[in-house]
């Protein structure tokens, strides 16, 4: 857990505070755009055995991870719009 708090807080740096908010149709849909891209990849590189080049299986399922986290802060009113 410590891992993929210290890696959503780094993500949120460069992506910067409002990148989830600002998402063109809000945030939850914005967040099931990233989700849908996530669990599209883990498909593609392990149905099809590909060695990811730029990130690896084990970063894209921390990714997923930390999208569902911040979905619920999102609901919860605890994300910063």
């Amino acid at each position: 857990m410590d891992e993929l708090a210290t890696l959503a807080v780094q993500k949120q740096v460069d992506y910067g505070p409002k990148n989830i908010s600002n998402s063109p149709y809000g945030p939850v849909q914005g967040l099931v755009v990233r989700i849908y891209d996530k669990i599209a990849r883990i498909v593609n590189l392990t149905k099809n055995d590909i060695d990811p080049q730029n990130e690896s299986l084990e970063d894209s399922f921390k990714d997923l991870a930390n999208y569902g986290v911040i979905g619920l802060m999102v609901l919860r009113g605890k994300w910063d719009r």
